[in-house]
């Protein structure tokens, strides 16, 4: 299978392309990158398909790509992509642009009941019944040169897209569920890790319900420190200090670095290049105010009824069905659990945020009047 491509290497010759794109009220984009030793993502091929031709545009030959923001913040472009959250963080790093508005023929897929998290290849062969070849799926993008069949997978990684966008449009306006395509992929880039405030990042660390409200403190620290170090010298988080010898430390309150190596299990090596910033960030911890501190968190695993979790979870299956959605797509187990552990002193439930939105008309209501009814009759009633 051969497409229409050109490679690009001149910056030149990248303004035009972008200018032309412009002109188009559609374009679909994707992107090939290596994460290895990084904290960011480093870009090795941009490729966009505007319906006749593909584009394949090599970051590491041209000085400046910059000019590719104008075709990602251009209002009156679409930009398709398939699964795109990393393409979504690779731009914003590469370009400091992220792409709006945005179609994600994943999410759709979803919304129309053909599967949760499907693959491209898999999407491609359900709607136009085309195998894509997966022979460079593990190819190393910042080597040069590329090969021809390295241009050619990537091609046929977005000229397809189009073609797919158009059915899907269709069928989800044929749904009425355009709207609720268009929320999703307007979420997507609250999801970009490398977006996320380094002070915010100890909210992903498990278990913090351990932690009284000092020792989150230390460990809220220690997690913008690791974070901002991170972005700065654009390494893994782990390859500074592994996220469960941060917990460690703000649980033990250990404070030199005897203790870091000892008690958090911290490499000699890592202790060598951080070991006194650590110390410092311990230090300075321990003289946050009190009324500074972070609240605490509330435990994730408090007993919820198995039987009502059951019900909640057969109730999101008959909704799915009837409006043929992936259930995944209308609410997860842990969305399922937030819900029931809402719950007040007077008995009412309140919706978690990931079921507002289009979900709250279609299943987030529903569930609410269901739990202000005894579980014996919901039992009955779904029999």
């Amino acid at each position: 299978m051969n497409s229409k491509h050109e490679y690009i290497v001149t910056s030149s010759r990248l303004n035009d392309i972008v200018s032309h794109c412009q002109t188009k009220s559609v374009v679909a984009i994707d992107t090939e990158f290596a994460r290895f030793k990084t904290y960011y993502p480093i870009v090795g091929l941009i490729q966009i398909y505007d319906g006749q031709f593909c584009y394949l545009i090599d970051p590491l030959q041209i000085d400046d790509i910059s000019s590719l923001a104008r075709l990602m913040d251009d209002r009156s472009v679409t930009k398709v992509f398939h699964a795109c959250s990393e393409d979504l963080e690779v731009l914003k790093h590469s370009i400091d642009a992220i792409p709006d508005p945005v179609f994600d023929t994943q999410i759709a897929a979803a919304m129309l009941g053909v599967g949760y998290s499907i693959s491209y290849q898999s999407v491609i062969e359900h709607y136009l019944s085309v195998r894509i070849p997966k022979d460079e799926t593990r190819s190393d993008w910042l080597m040069r040169p590329l090969t021809g069949a390295q241009l050619e997978y990537a091609a046929l990684d977005v000229i397809h897209l189009l073609e797919v966008y158009e059915i899907q449009g269709q069928m989800l306006k044929r749904d009425n569920k355009t709207a609720w395509v268009e929320q999703e992929c307007g979420q997507l880039p609250l999801g970009i890790a490398t977006q996320m405030k380094p002070e915010d990042y100890y909210h992903r660390v498990k278990n913090t319900f351990h932690l009284d409200r000092r020792q989150l403190g230390l460990l809220k620290s220690l997690c913008a420190w690791r974070e901002n170090k991170a972005r700065q010298i654009d390494v893994p988080r782990n390859r500074i200090v592994e996220e469960k010898s941060l917990f460690l430390i703000a649980q033990q309150s250990l404070k030199d670095k005897n203790a870091f190596q000892e008690l958090a299990k911290i490499s000699p090596r890592q202790l060598r290049k951080y070991g006194s910033d650590l110390e410092s960030v311990v230090d300075e911890s321990h003289r946050v105010p009190e009324h500074e501190l972070p609240p605490l968190l509330e435990r994730s695993v408090s007993p919820i009824s198995s039987k009502t979790l059951k019900i909640l979870k057969k109730i999101v299956g008959i909704k799915a069905e009837e409006h043929s959605v992936v259930p995944e797509m209308l609410a997860r187990r842990r969305h399922l659990e937030q819900l029931l552990r809402s719950v007040n002193d007077q008995g009412q439930y309140s919706l978690p945020i990931d079921l507002s939105g289009w979900r709250k008309e279609i299943i987030g209501d529903e569930l609410l009047k269901v739990l202000s009814r005894n579980e014996k009759d919901i039992q009955l009633e779904l029999k």
